[in-house]
């Protein structure tokens, strides 16, 4: 029986891929929001050590304080706007959503 392993690495690179396709949003956060949403939803919180900790690959190597301080840059930042990141994915999805299936909603 074959089982698929999908690590946190590779999880975060997809999210990228489809975050660069969906969104306009800036290299250094391309390389950060990926691993955010992974951690939030690992750890159940969006408490920024509990993140912290559920953060594997590079984040592992770093000094945990380290990285609250990244996150926390991360989320101070005024050029990131959360609330149009969202709309932007979420129109996308929506554009993108077989016509058939529009016609029943």
């Amino acid at each position: 029986m074959n089982k698929l392993y999908n690590t946190q690495k590779n999880l975060a690179r997809d999210l990228a891929k489809f975050f660069q396709k969906t969104t306009i949003i800036t290299k250094p956060q391309l390389k950060i929001i990926p691993y955010i949403i992974l951690g939030m939803i690992e750890a159940e919180s969006v408490v920024t050590n509990d993140i912290v900790k559920k953060l594997k690959g590079d984040f592992s190597l770093v000094n945990p304080f380290s990285t609250v301080r990244r996150l926390e840059r991360f989320f101070n930042n005024p050029k990131f706007d959360v609330y149009k990141f969202y709309q932007e994915i979420i129109s996308n999805i929506f554009l993108n959503i077989n016509p058939k299936i529009k016609k029943y909603m």
